[in-house]
């Protein structure tokens, strides 16, 4: 991932889980403004490289917003009960969705033509095993 791109994905994320945080208090409030933050950040990450997504990836794109939120629902009606954990969680999860959809549209712009799958296991086990390899050098 290059350096614009990155630094477009981590704005873009750290906008999507402050106002999580904010908006934590009603559930599932914060959807109305993740869900555009994250298509923004698939439009804006395609302009920079002055291309667009292919259909395929478009629904990947779609799948994977759509199933993030979800997954962001789930967990605000579970622990959104609990006053710091709810705020906490909420923009924990709204900025790894969106890292991870960032990180996705990267790749998928690099091979339009075959999008890569939008998430596996080896991709989470990749992501965690870097954290601590990087960490080590």
């Amino acid at each position: 991932m290059k350096l614009g791109a990155r630094l477009t994905t981590h704005a873009f994320s750290a906008g999507a889980a402050g106002i999580s945080l904010i908006v934590q208090p009603l559930p599932g409030s914060d959807q109305l403004f993740v869900i555009p933050i994250q298509y923004l950040l698939a439009a804006s990450l395609a302009k920079e490289r002055g291309t667009s997504l292919s259909k395929p990836a478009w629904s990947q794109v779609h799948q994977l917003i759509w199933g993030g939120g979800a997954l962001r629902l789930m967990i605000g009606l579970t622990l959104g009960l609990i006053p710091l954990a709810g705020a906490v969680t909420n923009a924990i999860t709204a900025l790894v969705t969106t890292e991870y959809l960032g990180h996705y549209v990267d790749r998928a712009l690099d091979n339009p033509d075959e999008p890569p799958p939008a998430l596996s296991i080896q991709d989470i086990l990749d992501s965690i095993t870097s954290l601590f390899t990087t960490r080590a050098r």
